[in-house]
């Protein structure tokens, strides 16, 4: 199933209106997975590399562990989905964007964590794994 994550403000509560194929090559399929494609630059890195709008995500749904630096699809409230990294904010979990110009927003019981992305692509044909990130 591929449909719309936001990398900035949550906008789409209905982010499943589209369905397409994508070429996933064998060794970055996984069942329970699903694609969606970014809008927005909070994932994306100085200097323009990262999870950029208009690229694609793999979400394993299966893999929900939650991990400080990871990168996660997470469904807000109004049923809205966002991609954003896992830390700590105040001492509390919450999501943060790898573009220093958003702020975290803290997670409360209202977000759900949909599964890990575990990869990324700018054109749906070449997959690159995300990686872990630690912050200070």
């Amino acid at each position: 199933m591929l449909g719309f994550i936001s990398a900035g403000s949550p906008a789409d509560p209905d982010p499943f209106r589209r369905s397409e194929r994508l070429p996933i090559p064998a060794p970055f399929r996984r069942f329970g997975m699903f694609a969606a494609q970014v809008d927005g630059d909070s994932m994306t890195l100085e200097g323009g590399a990262g999870i950029v709008a208009g690229c694609f995500v793999l979400v394993d749904a299966r893999d929900v562990m939650t991990d400080r630096g990871q990168v996660y699809a997470f469904q807000v409230e109004d049923g809205a989905l966002v991609v954003k990294r896992l830390d700590l904010h105040q001492g509390r979990p919450a999501m943060h964007s790898d573009n220093a110009r958003y702020p975290p927003t803290p997670l409360d019981r209202h977000v759900r964590n949909l599964g890990r992305v575990y990869a990324y692509s700018l054109d749906g044909r070449h997959w690159t794994p995300t990686k872990y990130r630690g912050r200070d």
